[in-house]
């Protein structure tokens, strides 16, 4: 009967050790390979390792990790096949550095202009089917798609408004955001490493860490999102 091959091992490290761990990486690695809090494998870069995240080691010991970055080589960028298909790409890279949406997109992802744009440019295009079913009608062609069309539009621009107003009522404090994440963690590993100071065995840890990401799954930001309603 064939020996089982065998399996890579996950282990808890303490803030030490896991500092003691990517320190000792080999130059070029790029990200190293967890288990996290949800019990999902996931590549993290060596720079956002959360605090509940444990590690993969292989059978020897040596933890599991990537050179590079994951995904498939960059594409072969490819010249337009004549001088006509050239002034076309060359007005599409024209228009898309002039589209406000898509510039607040890249500077500033998680600015309130960001949603802003996105409210303005389906309005545009409301107003711009509405004309397209006004001269169908006059026509007296059909009318019905372009309607269903607009229709569409106004309801995913409706709830791009709930989702700015949500975000104004919420005081800018936005739970669902990576800054809130980020903050958020940095308290989790804050408070580890106090107990760790304080001599808790890390089994205790362990188990106090566990029992707070079972309150967190249980609609906690829900509650949050309640109690910060309240205050306003």
């Amino acid at each position: 009967m064939p020996k089982a091959k065998p399996q890579p091992r996950v282990r808890t490290l303490t803030i030490q050790e896991r500092a003691k761990l990517l320190k000792s990486l080999p130059a070029g690695t790029e990200r190293i390979q967890v288990v996290d809090a949800n019990g999902a494998t996931r590549w993290r870069k060596l720079g956002e390792v959360e605090a509940f995240d444990q590690f993969v080691f292989k059978p020897n010991g040596d933890p599991v990790t990537m050179q590079g970055c994951p995904g498939r080589k960059a594409k072969t960028k490819l010249e337009p096949l004549n001088d006509e298909l050239a002034e076309v790409m060359e007005a599409r890279q024209e228009h898309m550095a002039d589209d406000p949406l898509l510039t607040e997109t890249k500077d500033n992802p998680e600015g309130d202009a960001v949603l802003d744009n996105v409210i303005m440019a389906m309005a545009r295009e409301a107003s711009a089917i509405e004309f397209e079913r006004l001269e169908a009608e006059r026509h007296g062609r059909d009318t019905s798609s372009h309607s269903a069309k607009r229709a569409r539009v106004l309801k995913g621009m409706a709830d791009v408004w709930l989702k700015r107003r949500e975000k104004v009522d919420s005081r800018d404090l936005d739970l669902d955001g990576p800054a809130f994440e980020v903050v958020f963690k940095f308290i989790l590993e804050t408070f580890r490493a106090a107990m760790e100071e304080a001599g808790m065995r890390q089994e205790h840890i362990e188990t106090v860490f566990t029992r707070i990401g079972d309150a967190l799954a249980q609609g906690w930001k829900e509650e949050a999102k309640a109690r910060i309603r309240e205050t306003a």
